[in-house]
């Protein structure tokens, strides 16, 4: 009856903090003088209207790859705030590989894409040694490490890996033969959207909940002490959720590459998305379920997108998406307070009885 209740209240706590982002959102809006309720409808159909749906799920992905990393690495206690510089350089090692390997007439995108991911997971490795050998803050040197990759990003595409034609920071494009394909004709619809909810997700789920690593991700997450006791290795856990965490983050940079941008662009992730730091939201808001973060990142994915459509026809800033996602992580963190106080309520009444 308590695990129901907890769940109950987990749920709700949900659509409240959703709701309570849309309604401060839209006092903001009427305060600058915009019609709040034309903005959220516009919002919503430039989202989840039958035709724009393939576009929410294509900028749904790498919110949901990143943020599936970061379920893993927030399950150990390891705060992965660098998923924004893992996914840049998953993406620019990606670009660089299909570059080099343009006259290659066999498939190479497998290869492509493993290697963006094992530099995503080599940019995370770095703060997770420092963590585990010297306790440095993980989250001062993922933060750090985005700066470093984005402006390492900046000077390949400003020096040796820029399109010469071309009046932009941005590399060549990939060689229609080295795409990601798409799945739906007329649209954007890509095979790395199918993969990512149809295999990341699932393969995620069953690793963290069906496996005896999983368990000792989440003992240790939920105590060091404990994962102590039970003869778990906490250092070689924590490094190795970190690399899955910049795994994910990197092969979400390569996928994006292949298969939306077909360039690596200094605007990989735009300052209206910042894919690696809204995963943060989507991990948290989904409280580190790696199949309620599909969902939440549907909603965000639909944000950024209806925000366009917002813009166009409400006259209201493209920015207002990223307010309202700043206002869930607010009111996230008011939620997870709730939570505990709810939930050591209920440890008080189950002692009692």
């Amino acid at each position: 009856m308590s695990i129901n209740y907890l769940l109950l209240t987990r749920f709700l706590l949900i659509l409240v903090v959703i709701g309570s982002a849309f309604i401060v959102g839209g006092i903001i809006i009427a305060l600058c003088g915009g019609n709040a309720l034309l903005a959220f409808y516009w919002l919503f159909q430039g989202a989840f209207t039958p035709m724009l749906i393939p576009e929410t799920l294509v900028r749904a992905t790498p919110l949901l790859l990143i943020s599936e990393g970061l379920v893993v690495a927030f399950s150990a206690r390891m705060w992965n705030i660098g998923a924004e510089g893992q996914f840049y350089m998953g993406g620019i090692s990606a670009a660089i590989f299909c570059i080099i390997f343009k006259y290659f007439t066999i498939p190479m995108q497998p290869i492509a894409l493993l290697l963006a991911g094992l530099s995503g997971a080599l940019w995370a490795l770095a703060p997770s040694i420092l963590k585990v050998r010297y306790g440095i803050n993980e989250i001062i040197t993922t933060l750090m490490l985005n700066y470093i990759a984005m402006y390492f990003v900046s000077y390949l595409l400003q020096g040796p890996f820029r399109d010469p034609v071309s009046m932009f920071p941005e590399t060549e494009s990939i060689p229609l033969h080295l795409q990601i394909p798409v799945v739906v004709g007329g649209t954007r619809l890509h095979l790395g959207v199918v993969f990512s909810f149809f295999v990341i997700v699932p393969v995620t789920y069953y690793f963290l909940e069906r496996t005896n690593y999983g368990l000792r991700i989440k003992i240790l997450g939920s105590s060091s002490r404990v994962a102590q006791y039970s003869k778990i290795h906490c250092d070689k856990v924590m490094i190795q959720s970190m690399l899955i965490s910049g795994f994910l983050a990197g092969l979400a940079g390569g996928i994006e590459v292949l298969a939306v941008q077909h360039k690596m662009r200094l605007e990989l992730s735009p300052s209206y998305c910042q894919y690696g730091y809204t995963g943060i939201a989507v991990a948290l808001l989904s409280y580190l379920n790696p199949i309620l973060t599909m969902f939440i990142s549907i909603f965000i994915g639909g944000l950024i997108n209806g925000s366009m459509t917002m813009h166009r026809m409400a006259s209201i800033p493209v920015g207002m998406a990223n307010i309202i996602q700043s206002l869930i992580i607010v009111f996230i963190l008011i939620g997870y307070y709730v939570e505990d106080k709810l939930s050591w309520r209920i440890l008080e009444r189950l002692r009692r009885k």
